[in-house]
């Protein structure tokens, strides 16, 4: 069975490359009917950051992204914790040492120092602290298939003898990695291309302990537009902060998704389903993928057009833009209309419709404007509609010019000023259609009084 897993660390944050990694791996075994498993490689204890599992996995879950084993899930090659194996581990590693495949240093003077007498390093676990080292053959080199780049070589003359268990009783990542891929019967690694480097010594773990070998594909690196890895540094990198600025959903993981790989077919705008229809290992690509804000912003775009506004108001209200309570439900839908269509993220929307319902008004701002008899002329009539339509607007703009020579910027401005607080914004038609007629005369009549 394919068996593809996702192993991250509890350091922070879902990074977008660990989402890529994450959606990757799900979609391959939800097309070849395979499972899906999650695994916290929390060894590094050090850097782990409280709650930050749970943050992982709610992300996950955010983008439908559920997998079949896992913490709480169907654990039966469980823990899935490594803190939480470290017997298993033990069992490994003290046969490698019996094998003399593996090799015990104690501390000395604050050096390192080998002990290659098994019945004496043994002896000496139980009172001392130590590491164990995993020797690494290095008169030859190795040959390693991966499925996306072919026969990789790589000299094992460069690769020191790496530690698999540190001095606090905890694997590397090297070790714990290996051993959790057999136990957990994963077939397919796919993972970054920053583990290339490392693959040797986890092909050679396999091969020290007579176990099959996973196939392994290294995914294209993150870049940012000027080539360098994406990092934080350049601006956001984790899936959290794409949510909290209006990126949806859908749009996050159809981006995510282009970052390395592309259909056969100029298709750029897909849904889950289609990707576990459509993705194949063969159209990843080598080199590193762009991670290209302006196509995200695009993408974002597109599908706050697509979508209708009910479903845009309740993402916005899931994101707390909005208080449920005590709005028009027909009026916002008017606004999220009049905005979606110029509005890259649902931030961006808010910001263009939130004028219509947060109303402040500073009265000094039309005291360059007379006003009086402009607004007396706008309320009878706007009395006198039954109806907001574009050309009953105009037809009151025009009555403007014509009855009080009132035109251009000294029309538009005190009007939209007293309807919604801005100098510039939509025309006035947008702005009364969305408002309604009451809401309109009673802002234009509480200045006037």
């Amino acid at each position: 069975m394919i068996r593809t897993r996702f192993a991250p660390s509890p350091t922070g944050l879902l990074h977008v490359g660990g989402l890529r990694t994450a959606l990757y791996n799900y979609i391959f075994a939800k097309q070849n009917q395979g499972e899906f498993i999650l695994r916290i490689e929390d060894t590094d204890q050090n850097r782990k950051v409280s709650n930050a599992d749970k943050k992982i996995i709610e992300a996950l879950k955010y983008f439908n992204i559920e997998f079949d084993e896992g913490p709480g899930e169907n654990e039966k090659y469980g823990p899935y914790f490594q803190s939480e194996r470290l017997t298993i581990y033990k069992k490994f590693y003290m046969q490698l040492i019996q094998d003399k495949k593996a090799y015990v240093c104690f501390e000395d003077q604050g050096n390192l120092k080998p002990e290659y007498d098994v019945d004496k390093a043994i002896k000496k676990m139980e009172s001392q602290k130590y590491v164990v080292k995993f020797v690494v053959k290095s008169d030859k080199s190795i040959k390693i298939k991966d499925e996306l780049r072919g026969d990789i070589k790589f000299d094992l003359n460069l690769i020191e003898d790496p530690i698999i268990i540190k001095s606090d009783g905890f694997p590397t990542y090297h070790f714990a990695n290996v051993v959790d891929d057999y136990h957990m019967k994963i077939s397919h690694v796919i993972r970054g291309e920053e583990w290339i480097s490392s693959l040797p010594k986890h092909v050679l773990l396999y091969q020290s302990l007579n176990w099959p070998l996973p196939k392994f594909v290294h995914l294209p690196l993150l870049l940012n537009p000027d080539k360098s890895k994406l990092s934080k540094r350049q601006g956001d990198v984790h899936v959290e902060n794409f949510i909290e600025k209006g990126y949806l959903k859908p749009s996050i993981i159809n981006f995510i998704a282009l970052l390395g790989w592309h259909p056969s077919g100029d298709d750029e705008i897909f849904d889950l389903n289609y990707l576990i229809n459509n993705f194949s290992i063969k159209r990843l690509q080598k080199a590193g993928a762009i991670f290209d804000i302006k196509k995200l912003n695009w993408m974002n775009s597109f599908y706050i057009k697509t979508m209708n506004s009910q479903a845009l108001l309740e993402n916005m209200q899931a994101l707390s833009m909005i208080d449920d309570s005590n709005i028009d439900i027909n009026q916002y839908y008017k606004a999220i209309d009049y905005a979606k269509n110029n509005s890259s993220t649902l931030n961006e929307l808010y910001n263009k419709i939130h004028i219509f319902f947060n109303y402040s008004f500073d009265n000094s701002l039309l005291k360059e404007y007379d006003i009086h008899l402009l607004f007396k002329l706008w309320i009878k009539n706007l009395k006198n509609l039954k109806e907001v339509t574009a050309d009953n607007i105009n037809d009151l703009i025009d009555l403007s010019k014509q009855e009080l020579e009132v035109v251009g910027k000294n029309l538009f401005i005190p009007l939209r000023l007293a309807l919604i607080g801005e100098k510039h914004g939509p025309d006035l038609y947008t702005i009364i259609n969305i408002l309604g007629l009451e809401k309109s005369i009673n802002r234009l009549d509480s200045i006037i009084n």
